[in-house]
C-alpha cells in the first residue's frame, strides 16, 4: 500500500486510491462538486484542484492515483488562486438567485462561493440567460442557470438505474443537461438527482417552494415502503413531513432511496382526512374506556373456550409484535398468531422489495420465539370459515399509511364468521370497516420503535410527529388489554430492550441504546451488507481495493 504526504501528515491507503479519497478518508476537506463516491469519476468541475510535488501543474484530486513518496498540498497559496479562479468562471453566467432558490442553506455552490471564492465579481456584462422550469419528468425541474454541469444526474441515470434519460446537449456556454427526444425522466429513483445536484439546478416539484431548509428539522428514521428499510431523514416542519431524503446506510441503501418512499410523505398528506381517529364499540364512538372494555368483555370468554385468534402486523414494531406475541402466549392462553403478507409488483436489481412490509423479518423473529411460531392467512380464514375463530384481535395493516391500492388481507366472507372483530389501526381498512371494536393507533413517525429489514438489519425508527389527541400508541393499547385480562402488568416500553435481548436469540447482541440515529446493526447470524444496494462507481473500485465504507 502506497504512503504518501498531504498537508505534512503521512498517509497509507490502499493501492488505486485517489487523492480525494484519501483525504476525506481521513477528515481533510477539499472542495469538490462533480465527485461522489456512488458515481464514476469524470473530474471536470476543477475545484478539487491541488498542488503536487513534482507535477508540472496542478492535480485534479478526485482522479489522481496516490502513489508511494508523493507530496500533496490543498492549502497552500497556489491552491487558494486555482480555487478563486474555478469559482470565478463558475459564477460567471450564474444568476445568483439565492434568496428564491431550494437549495439555499446547503448549496455547496453558495458554500464554497464564502469559502474559496472572491469578495467581488470583475465580470460586468449580461449574462447568459436559459430556460428556467424545464419539466425532465414527473417529479424534477430543470433550471439551465443554475448547472454548473457536473454531470453527476447523467451519471447516475447511466450507472444507478442504468435507465439513461439524461444526456449534455450543444456545445460551450450553451452547453446544457436534457432527456432525450421522446423519453422523459421518470425512473423509479429519478428523485435522487435532485439529492446529487451541488446547487440548484434540479429540484424536486413536490418539494419545490413549500419551505426554506433552514425551517426543516431533520429526523432519523427507515422508510416504511418494502422490506429493504432504507435509511432515510424525515423533514419535518409544523407537525407535518415536508420532505423526505436518503440517509447513508452501506449495510442497506447506499446513498439512494425509491422515488415512492421519497414520496411517502404525500401519500400521508393526501390521505390525511380519512385517518382513524375516533375509537368505536358498536354503536357508542369517542369513549376509549368503553371501547377497550368492550375489546376485554369479548375476548376474555373467547380466550377460555379456545376462540381467540391475533392478526400480528409485518408492519408494526418489533416492541408491539413483542407484546402482541406476549398477550397472544399469556392472557390469551397461547392463541394462534397469524401473520399476513403484503406482496407487489418483483425485486428489482437496486432497492424496490416486492413484500411491501418494513419489519416481516423482525415478526418472524419475535413471534417464533415468545409465541411459538405464526401462522399463514389462508390458515386463519379456513378457522373462521370452520366456527373455530369467535374472537379476532387485529393489528394493521394500515399502521404505516393508507392502503387502498391493496387487496383485503383477510377474504370478507371468512371474516363475517367471526362474532367480534377488534382491530387496531391508523388507516381505513376492510378489517376496520369489519370492526365491532375499532382502537385508532398512532400511525407512521408518530412513535419510535424498530424494524428489521428482510437482510436481518435492526434499524430503530424515532418519532418525527405528534399524534392528533383522540389516537394512542399501538403498544400503550395493547399494554391496556394485557393488563386487563392479566394479574401481571405489562412490560414497559423501557424494559422491552432487555425482554427482547433476553427471549429473542437473534437479538442477544444488539446494542439497542446505539440504534438511535445510527444506520442499525446485524441480528445475530445476519450479514445484511452482503444483501445491500450494489456499490457503483468510486464505491465499487474502492471496496474492491480494500476500503471499507
Amino acid at each position: 500500500m502506497p504512503t504518501f504526504t498531504i498537508n505534512d501528515r503521512e498517509l497509507t491507503v490502499p493501492e488505486g486510491t485517489t487523492i480525494l479519497q484519501a483525504a476525506l478518508a481521513n477528515g481533510i476537506d477539499i472542495p469538490h462538486y462533480c465527485y461522489h463516491p456512488g458515481l464514476s469519476i469524470a473530474g471536470n468541475c476543477r475545484i478539487c484542484l491541488v498542488e503536487v510535488e513534482k507535477f508540472p501543474k496542478p492535480a485534479i484530486a478526485c482522479n489522481t492515483v496516490v502513489s508511494d513518496g508523493m507530496v500533496v498540498s490543498t492549502e497552500s497559496e497556489k491552491v487558494h488562486g486555482w480555487r478563486k479562479s474555478v469559482m470565478e468562471f463558475l459564477l460567471v453566467n450564474h444568476p445568483l438567485d439565492c434568496p428564491i432558490c431550494d437549495q439555499a442553506g446547503e448549496c455547496r455552490l453558495q458554500e464554497y462561493s464564502y469559502q474559496h471564492g472572491a469578495s467581488t465579481t470583475r465580470f460586468v456584462e449580461e449574462k447568459e440567460h436559459g430556460p428556467k422550469r424545464r419539466d425532465l419528468g414527473p417529479h424534477v425541474l430543470f433550471d439551465w442557470e443554475r448547472c454548473i454541469k457536473c454531470t453527476r444526474c447523467i451519471r447516475f441515470c447511466e450507472e444507478v438505474p442504468k435507465t439513461g434519460e439524461l444526456g449534455m446537449f450543444l456545445r460551450g456556454v450553451r452547453e446544457e443537461i436534457g432527456v432525450f427526444p421522446g423519453r422523459e425522466l421518470a425512473n423509479p429513483y429519478s428523485g435522487n438527482v435532485v439529492d446529487l445536484c451541488p446547487v440548484g439546478a434540479l429540484t424536486l416539484k413536490e418539494f419545490r417552494f413549500r419551505s426554506r431548509v433552514w425551517f426543516v428539522t431533520d429526523v432519523p428514521s427507515v422508510c416504511p415502503g418494502c422490506a429493504r428499510g432504507c435509511s432515510i431523514n424525515l423533514g419535518t416542519l409544523r407537525n407535518e413531513i415536508y420532505r423526505i431524503t436518503p440517509r447513508a446506510n452501506h449495510a442497506v441503501n447506499r446513498w439512494w432511496i425509491c422515488d415512492e418512499g421519497r414520496l411517502w410523505n404525500r401519500r400521508l398528506r393526501e390521505a390525511g382526512d380519512r385517518r382513524l381517529a375516533t375509537p368505536r364499540s358498536g354503536e357508542q364512538e369517542g369513549d376509549w374506556g368503553a371501547a377497550l372494555e368492550a375489546a376485554s368483555s369479548a375476548l376474555a370468554p373467547a380466550t377460555r373456550k379456545g376462540g381467540v385468534a391475533l392478526l400480528a402486523s409485518p408492519r408494526a414494531t418489533v416492541e408491539e409484535i413483542y407484546l402482541l406475541a406476549r398477550l397472544a402466549a399469556g392472557p390469551l392462553d397461547g392463541a394462534r398468531v397469524y401473520l399476513p403478507r403484503h406482496e407487489r409488483g418483483e425485486n428489482d436489481d437496486l432497492l424496490i422489495r416486492s413484500d411491501r412490509s418494513p419489519n416481516r423479518r423482525g415478526a418472524e423473529m419475535v413471534l417464533e420465539a415468545v409465541a411459538g411460531g405464526f401462522g399463514e392467512v389462508a390458515d386463519l380464514e379456513r378457522e373462521l370459515d370452520s366456527g373455530r375463530i369467535d374472537v379476532l384481535l387485529a393489528l394493521g395493516p394500515g399502521l404505516l399509511g393508507p392502503v387502498d391500492d391493496e387487496g383485503d388481507v383477510i377474504d370478507r366472507e371468512s371474516l363475517g364468521h367471526a362474532s367480534r372483530v377488534i382491530v387496531l389501526d391508523a388507516y381505513p381498512s376492510a378489517l376496520s370497516a369489519a370492526a365491532q371494536v375499532l382502537l385508532p393507533v398512532s400511525g407512521y413517525a408518530e412513535c419510535g420503535g424498530t424494524w428489521v429489514n428482510f437482510a436481518g438489519r435492526v434499524q430503530h425508527t424515532e418519532r418525527a410527529l405528534l399524534p392528533t389527541a383522540t389516537v394512542r400508541p399501538a403498544y400503550t393499547v395493547l399494554a391496556d388489554l394485557f393488563d386487563s385480562l392479566s394479574s401481571k402488568k405489562a412490560p414497559a416500553p423501557a424494559e422491552v430492550a432487555t425482554h427482547l435481548a433476553q427471549e429473542v436469540s437473534a437479538f442477544a447482541g444488539i446494542d439497542w441504546a446505539a440504534l438511535p440515529g445510527s444506520g442499525g446493526q446485524d441480528a445475530d447470524g445476519c450479514q445484511a451488507a452482503e444483501q445491500a444496494c450494489p456499490a457503483t462507481g468510486a464505491a465499487a473500485r474502492m471496496l474492491a481495493s480494500g476500503w471499507k465504507l
